[in-house]
């Protein structure tokens, strides 16, 4: 497969070069002081759109100096069209607005009305796709205007199409209705087939989104019957699909899954395997609830294969239209936090019946002194022991009372509300924003890192495999909130064997947390974070934490700054929690916190005695 598309990019990037050459070669020959001149410069420009925008802008830039040096406004109206469409290609949406609208104040002066047209339609999308929903409802009915009186032709439910998307965006569904279904009917008029069929599946979509459930239904299965009447795999794949998820929004899982399964054979025959996958991942929910086991797990161990084997490759999105499951996650979660409460309740019953149990103990001691005392049968040296071994005995339980104390605020640490409800809120954002691969792939991360954080709570010791896979999960999910600004590296020496070393439980996640909340979060640019270990000895594990942030003596600045003189509480219930440890177990973990030099960081070393599995 690689080396087919390194021979396809080997063959576009040929022709791309000769047309280059072709084009060059025309424009050396053509007079400067030619209109010509100009067109040549613009198809110079065009055949570097996909690979070099950089250099398409350049070009375009040079034949609008051209353009407006000799007044032809026609030509500068077109190099405006492109240059907005190279920007907004390239992110830079206020330039590519800019552009666009000087493209359309031309056009608007010329009176050109087939111009207006494609102006106005891409600026719509510019600024629909850039949230301006407003304004590109106003130009979607500026456009309807310009054709009212023009004749009906295959091109004129595109406009009524266009306010339709307008509306959808801006959340007027109702009236987003009204134009799709202005524009199957203008297709209907000219016959025009692939635009009805293409209407009808907006239609659909859009009924969904308006949770006219049966509505969409029964466009979904009209589809259906035209793309098996025309044998068109694609179609009868994406109907199947789509009644599938339909199924599951009403929660007839039973009914969805031969939907899918039908979905499923016809993208495996056409081998399209993000497809596949993506189905697969919906057969292992839909088998999950309605108690086929074996079938879930197949399905589980196909997406769980298609994806360990699509992710190591670079691709493109291939999937544009497909929905997920709205309901059927939002129930996952929902089990998901269910679970979490109960057995956040285990815990506290834990604690409530260790409670119980030290003052029956302490009772129990407190009678015997009385009874000692009041029989006299011992001495005063023997009176005196007692009263020590009781003095310890209280120490003794005290300190265990602290230990589980201690356990709970760093568990209470790990489950940092904040953190919750950031991670909670960005899957909330990839839903909205329609991204549903995303927000599943999250929601899975952000399960597993829960059922970690309550599965150590009740371990004194964790595997060093465990804890980095811990600490993985936590920084995979700090990436949403960050976004490209961060990269974190985690090392560990070829020597270390991480499943047979263990640590105390959950250790190291709190250090990489201050170095992202105090060190970090405040950064502008470049955000890094490295972990590494290695063995300083054959019994002793040497951790260090090191990030570029502000560094401690601008963070205690920022704090000032905002009058909060009170202690991280992340930080306060991990250092009580080493001191208890070390007391506890007789170990000697050790931490060092270093300022890199010019505030350019901090590093955290922890030392940690190897205990061996």
């Amino acid at each position: 497969m690689k080396f087919l598309l390194s021979c396809l990019f080997l063959c576009a990037h040929v022709l791309s070069t000769s047309q280059n050459d072709s084009i060059q070669t025309l424009l050396d020959q053509s007079k400067r002081t030619d209109s010509l001149y100009v067109s040549r410069l613009i198809a110079l420009s065009d055949s570097y759109k996909t690979g070099n925008v950089a250099q398409q802008i350049k070009i375009l830039n040079q034949a609008k100096t051209w353009a407006k040096t000799n007044k032809d406004s026609l030509q500068l109206a077109i190099i405006y069209q492109r240059l907005s469409r190279a920007n907004n290609s390239k992110g830079l949406y206020d330039v590519a607005i800019s552009h666009a609208l000087d493209a359309k104040r031309i056009y608007d002066n010329i009176g050109k009305p087939k111009q207006q047209l494609l102006a106005n339609s891409a600026l719509v999308t510019i600024y629909r796709n850039n949230g301006y929903t407003k304004k590109a409802i106003a130009l979607s009915k500026a456009n309807l205007e310009l054709i009212k009186n023009q004749p009906i032709n295959k091109n004129t439910g595109r406009y009524y199409f266009d306010l339709g998307v307008s509306y959808s965006a801006d959340q007027q569904l109702d009236s987003a209705l009204t134009y799709y279904q202005k524009a199957t009917a203008l297709a209907k008029q000219v016959n025009f087939k692939a635009g009805e069929i293409f209407m009808k599946q907006s239609t659909a979509q859009l009924y969904k989104k308006m949770g006219r459930y049966k509505d969409a239904e029964t466009m979904y299965e009209e589809l259906l019957s035209y793309f098996e009447a025309n044998n068109n795999k694609k179609g009868k794949a994406l109907m199947h699909y789509e009644l599938a998820t339909i199924a599951s929004l009403n929660a007839l899982h039973q009914k969805s899954i031969p939907h899918y399964e039908a979905s499923l054979a016809l993208n495996r025959e056409m081998n399209r395997l993000e497809f596949v996958k993506d189905i697969n991942q919906k057969l292992f929910i839909a088998y999950s609830i309605v108690k086929d086991t074996a079938k879930a797990h197949s399905a589980n161990k196909a997406y769980n294969k298609l994806k360990d084997s699509l992710d190591t490759k670079e691709r493109k999105a291939l999937i544009a239209e497909m929905q997920t499951k709205y309901d059927t996650e939002k129930l996952e979660a929902q089990n998901k936090l269910s679970t979490k409460e109960a057995q956040l309740a285990k815990a506290e019953s834990r604690q409530n019946k260790f409670y119980f149990m030290s003052a029956l103990l302490l009772l129990a001691l407190v009678f015997l002194v009385a009874f000692i005392n009041s029989k006299r049968l011992k001495q005063k040296h023997q009176n005196t022991l007692i009263r020590q071994e009781l003095k310890a005995s209280q120490k003794q339980l005290a300190l265990e009372k602290q230990y589980r104390d201690s356990e709970l605020k760093a568990l209470k640490a790990q489950m940092n509300p904040h953190f919750i409800f950031n991670v909670l809120n960005s899957i909330q954002e990839f839903i909205v924003l329609n991204e549903k691969q995303k927000a599943s792939e999250y929601l899975a991360k952000f399960a597993e890192l829960i059922r970690n954080y309550l599965n150590f709570s009740n371990q004194a010791f964790i595997s060093l495999y465990e804890e980095i896979e811990t600490i993985t999960h936590y920084l995979e999910l700090e990436l949403l909130r960050f976004g490209n600004t961060l990269q974190y590296t985690i090392k560990i020496e070829d020597s270390i064997d991480s499943n047979a070393i263990t640590i105390p439980t959950m250790l190291i996640q709190p250090y990489v947390e201050n170095a992202l909340k105090h060190g970090l979060f405040h950064k502008e640019g470049h955000k890094q974070i490295s972990i590494s270990f290695k063995k300083t000895t054959n019994d002793t594990l040497f951790c260090s934490i090191e990030d570029n942030g502000i560094g401690r003596k601008n963070s205690k600045a920022h704090k000032a700054s905002k009058s909060t003189t009170h202690k991280s509480f992340a930080s306060f219930a991990t250092e009580e929690r080493l001191a208890l440890l070390n007391q506890r177990y007789k170990s000697n973990i050790g931490v060092t916190i270093i300022d890199i030099e010019n505030n350019a960081g901090t590093r955290v070393e922890l030392t940690i005695p190897i205990k061996e599995n």
